[in-house]
This record gives C-alpha cells, sequence and structure tokens, in this order.
C-alpha cells in the first residue's frame, strides 16, 4: 500500500491573505488559524473529545417563548452592568464613562434597574429590590417638564452620515426602558405614581425627531421611534424595538388606549420594515445606508444581531405574527451559517 504524497502550497484569499497548506493526494488542508482571520469563523476545540468545532459566531440566542411585562426582562438577570464602563454616584446610580466625559445614561440606568429586578424575581434579595427601586426613583426625580430624560451630552452617532445630535436630545431606548421601569416599580410597589410618571413620556413619542422628539415616519406613513434622532431618520432597528417592549409594558400595566395605539403603530411598522434590515447573512444596524448616501450598509454585529434576535424572539411571543416568526428563523439561522 502507497502512502499518498504530502506537499505544502500556498493559499491566497482575494490577493491579500497569504497562508501555506498542505496537499495530501487530491485534497487541500488550509490553516484554521487563516479560515479565521479570513473568512471570520471562529473554532471551538474540545480536547476531551479530541473534536475541533468550526462555527460562523459564537454568538447564541436565549429563548424568550413568553414575554411578561412584569416579569424578567428579557433575561436580564444573566446582565451585569457593574462590568460595563461606569462609574456610581453616592446614590448608586451608574454613570457611564465616555472619552469625552462621565454622564447619566437614561438608557444604561434603566439596564441597571432591569438587571437588579430580574434578580430580586430570582433570588428574593432585598438588595436587589433596593437598587432597582432607586433606579425608578432616579427617573421620577429627573423626570423634566416634557416628561422624558434628556441626554445631556452631544452624540457624535455615524460621523461620516450625520452631524452631531446637540444636547439635549431624546431617545426612544431611553423613553421605552424606562417605562419598562417605571411598570414593574409600579406593580412592585403597588404605588401609582410611577406609572403616571412613565404615561407623561408618551407625548414625546408623538413629537416629530426634528423638533426634538423621537416620531420618524417610513415612507411618510409608518411610525418609527428613534434611538438617535437624526436628519435624515437613521432607523435604529435595536432601539426601536426596544421602545415597543417599554411601550407594551406601560400598556399593560396602565390600560392606556394612547399607549396601546403607540405601541400599535409601531408593532405595524416593524413588520413592514423588518425585510428591509434582513442582509442576508446577518442584520443591518440601522438603515442609514439608505436614508443617506453612505452607499453600504452598518452591519450589526454579532453581539447586536443576538440582540435583535432576543427583541424580536420577546416581541413575537405578544405577537404570534408569521411574518415576525419568518425573520426568526432567517436570523437565527445566519447564527449557524445558513444563508438561503
Amino acid at each position: 500500500m502507497t502512502s499518498e504524497s504530502i506537499d505544502d502550497f500556498k493559499v491566497v484569499k482575494q490577493d491579500q491573505l497569504e497562508a501555506v497548506g498542505k496537499k495530501i493526494g487530491n485534497e487541500f488542508y488550509v490553516p484554521m488559524a487563516f479560515l479565521e482571520k479570513g473568512f471570520s469563523l471562529e473554532k471551538v476545540w474540545v480536547e476531551a473529545q479530541n473534536l475541533l468545532k468550526v462555527n460562523v459566531t459564537k454568538a447564541r440566542s436565549l429563548d424568550i417563548n413568553h414575554y411578561d411585562w412584569n416579569g424578567n426582562y428579557l433575561h436580564y438577570d444573566l446582565n451585569k452592568v457593574e462590568n460595563w464602563s461606569v462609574s456610581f454616584d453616592q446614590e448608586g446610580i451608574p454613570k457611564t464613562i465616555y472619552s469625552h466625559g462621565t454622564y447619566y445614561n437614561p438608557s444604561t440606568i434603566a439596564q441597571y434597574g432591569l438587571e437588579h429586578y430580574s434578580l430580586y424575581l430570582k433570588n428574593k434579595e432585598e438588595s436587589n429590590k433596593n437598587k432597582f427601586l432607586k433606579t425608578a426613583e432616579w427617573f421620577m426625580k429627573t423626570q423634566d417638564s416634557r416628561g422624558g430624560w434628556a441626554y445631556q451630552f452631544d452624540h457624535h452617532y455615524y460621523p461620516e452620515r450625520f452631524p452631531p445630535l446637540k444636547a439635549p436630545w431624546y431617545s426612544a431606548i431611553g423613553l421605552g426602558m424606562a417605562m419598562s421601569v417605571l411598570a414593574r416599580a409600579s406593580h412592585l410597589s403597588g404605588n401609582k405614581k410611577y406609572k403616571k410618571s412613565a404615561l407623561k413620556a408618551t407625548s414625546i413619542f408623538k413629537i416629530p425627531s426634528r423638533q426634538n422628539g423621537v416620531l420618524a415616519k417610513f415612507e411618510n406613513k409608518y411610525f418609527f421611534y428613534e434611538e438617535s434622532p437624526t436628519d435624515p431618520p437613521s432607523y435604529i432597528l435595536n432601539g426601536f424595538m426596544f421602545s415597543l417592549i417599554g411601550l407594551y409594558d406601560l400598556w399593560r400595566a396602565t390600560s392606556d388606549n394612547g399607549t396601546r395605539k403607540l405601541y400599535d403603530e409601531g408593532i405595524t411598522s416593524l413588520k413592514r420594515m423588518l425585510p428591509l434590515f434582513d442582509l442576508g447573512n446577518r442584520t443591518a444596524y440601522d438603515l442609514t445606508h439608505y436614508t443617506t448616501d453612505g452607499g453600504y450598509p452598518n452591519v450589526a454585529t454579532w453581539g447586536y444581531h443576538v440582540g435583535h434576535i432576543h427583541l424580536l424572539d420577546a416581541l413575537n411571543s405578544i405577537e404570534k405574527d408569521p411574518k415576525m416568526n419568518e425573520a426568526l428563523t432567517r436570523w437565527e439561522g445566519y447564527l449557524n451559517g445558513i444563508t438561503k
């Protein structure tokens, strides 16, 4: 029995990356490090099984089969804002550390509160309850005359495509997540002041983003709530879906018809627009390639892609909609390299 010859060969990807491979008979073997770098693949080596797993990404989503407006918020018992780039003020409220300074960020504060609310449901630790209620009180004390929590720093979202947002400005993600905090605080404490406060914020969802609100209209018809209220609209997907969950939470806590209308309008828009964020192998973070002359999609990182799946999964558990379900199936498939 004769063994097959083993020969070295040079492998080149797109005339940019080079490596040395092995040719054994008619089969070619390429170094894993080359594949990782050249094709954005990730490996998992299982020593005990002498097994190499190759993935498009190691990122994985967690199923949300039933979203409860007063329950665990999107698996946030697994969140850990304390490990983010934050410092804490004397009241125990996180401030986000940016290169241009340290500021209160309403969405970060809300995520911290929702983390501890979810932990409290899980372990009944009073410390988690107290930290959650402190964030709810922060939203009560800092709510402005328009009913919102404005960002007090300039925001340079995609500077190649937009001028900076000048402080103060509102974000749908901050407003929506604050609503999720306040709805749960009202439920947990039995105090109606929290949901009354949250209802005041709904007015900003009705104000066009060009007038310091968060409302944009896609095709001059579909309501879209802007995370970054740019001109022209940027249509950031994750911030929009966070705001829809906040509106849903508040509607369920209050039975307010106006809040339900805002939620329903947003869901109609989401169903219409979902295909526009689908790039065939991952999702787009926004639609700035369409609204500006940027020319190419702002592809979501795998982390944000998984975030899109989580948020859409939660909303679909409420809506049980075929279009949402189709998008979920496709987007979850992308994590496994399924692109058809």
